[in-house]
């Protein structure tokens, strides 16, 4: 049974570690699509649904970005005016033309980073990568075999 989240006394965010770092900030997703155009906002709506269609989460805006997390964000985005940049920690690193970047942080957690710039590209497979995501998120990459 996994620990319970410690919550941030002064943010109220939680997290799977005591005393994580963070920069602390109290944010809302509001202020994030603040004068954004009805098509970004648009498709931060299908994003999100196709993140909360994985199982219960958490939405963790920051003071650059919206976080979505079970234990651990496994994925977030960035609201741009032409859409979102958004990434996906999978605990494999997976070559795929749409990637615009990978970071690899260890060996099972890997940062894959795309773009969302029109509704058809919240397709299958960005739903897939997110469903594989929300288990790293649940942090069962970390299971003992």
């Amino acid at each position: 049974m996994p620990t319970p989240l410690w919550t941030c006394p002064r943010c109220g965010r939680p997290f799977a570690n005591r005393n994580q770092s963070h920069s602390c900030g109290r944010h809302t997703v509001e202020e994030h699509l603040a004068g954004k155009s009805r098509a970004v906002r648009a498709l931060y709506a299908g994003f999100a649904a196709l993140v909360e269609a994985c199982g219960p989460v958490i939405v963790a805006p920051a003071r650059t970005r919206i976080g979505f997390q079970v234990r651990m964000i496994f994925a977030a985005i960035t609201i741009k005016d032409w859409g979102l940049a958004a990434h996906v920690v999978l605990a494999r690193r997976l070559e795929h033309p749409r990637f615009l970047r990978i970071e690899s942080l260890a060996p099972r957690n890997h940062v894959h980073h795309f773009r969302i710039r029109a509704p058809a590209d919240l397709d299958a497979e960005v739903a897939a990568w997110l469903r594989e995501a929300y288990e790293v998120g649940e942090q069962k990459h970390l299971a003992r075999d």
